[in-house]
């Protein structure tokens, strides 16, 4: 855990008011193919005047699988911290109990220490049913969660886990990537990943806008290429329903304001995605159709 903490910026942990946590807790949540949400009844009023094609939506971004996992954790953490009182340890200050989602923080590398999954050649963590059908979280805290010694890492342990054995023989994902962001060695260049671009504003290198498609947020290239692909079909939120996509002809002509409070409570809500690369993103698809 200090291992991989140790790769991010100095003082991160600091400013986050987390003074060196004992326990990581790495989880996953695998979240299902949302062809049956619906858009919240705020957003259905607004659609229900473009009936055109939809804009297509990543799984993870059809729900707010990322807040269905925050509650979780938050919820999770009153629990435990309640065990520790019953068994008469010091769960520690409240304020130090901090959980994350789509963060900053090296979750990817906690859930592979932790034993979630094993990469895949998309660099992804593979579940063993779900495959990379997941979102991920951590919670830290100030208090050891098990009272079982944790082993000593060796120096071989320390190492990049292996491959999913499923992946050795196959590289279909790095195949399927349209920019070829994908080495099939699990290395990934960032600035040729579609999903990379998916919220950034302003114009598009030319070979990410030639592929783009009919994507509005996201793309899923790579993961249905893969076999071991399995969304879960019992997976259920209730935030942020959005579906497979959204009518590209409303994002285009809405304005920003009625995007925004279109989309509050979903994951396009979010402030770090740019509602003009949502348009832009909405334009290229009309074209693509």
């Amino acid at each position: 855990m200090h291992e991989a903490f140790s790769l991010m910026p100095a003082g991160f942990l600091p400013r986050l008011g987390i003074d060196g946590p004992v326990c990581a807790i790495a989880v996953a949540l695998a979240y299902c193919e949302g062809r049956d949400f619906s858009p919240p009844s705020a957003l259905q009023s607004s659609l229900a005047e473009y009936p055109g094609p939809l804009a297509r939506l990543a799984r993870f971004a059809r729900a707010d699988w990322y807040g269905e996992l925050a509650a979780r954790l938050k919820d999770a953490s009153s629990r435990i911290r309640q065990r520790l009182r019953d068994e008469g340890r010091d769960p520690g200050p409240a304020r130090e109990w901090r959980y994350f989602v789509n963060s900053a923080l090296p979750e990817k590398r906690l859930a592979l220490e932790a034993g979630l999954g094993r990469p895949g050649r998309h660099g992804l963590v593979m579940l063993p049913t779900a495959g990379s059908a997941a979102v991920l979280g951590v919670l830290l805290s100030p208090a050891r969660v098990s009272q079982s010694p944790t082993p000593k890492l060796s120096a071989s342990s320390r190492t990049a886990p292996p491959l999913h054995p499923a992946c050795e023989n196959c590289g279909a994902c790095a195949a399927a990537c349209p920019t070829g962001a994908l080495d099939g060695e699990g290395g990934f260049a960032r600035e040729r990943c579609i999903q990379h671009w998916s919220s950034v504003p302003g114009a598009l290198p030319p070979e990410i806008e030639a592929a783009w498609g009919d994507r509005l947020y996201g793309c899923d290239s790579c993961q249905e290429a893969c076999p071991r692909f399995s969304p879960d079909a019992s997976a259920w939120t209730f935030r942020g329903h959005l579906g497979p996509g959204l009518p590209a002809s409303w994002l285009v002509s809405a304005q920003e304001a009625e995007i925004c409070a279109a989309l509050k409570g979903t994951v396009l809500g979010m402030k770090w995605i740019s509602k003009d690369a949502l348009k832009r993103n909405a334009g290229l698809a009309l074209r693509h159709q």
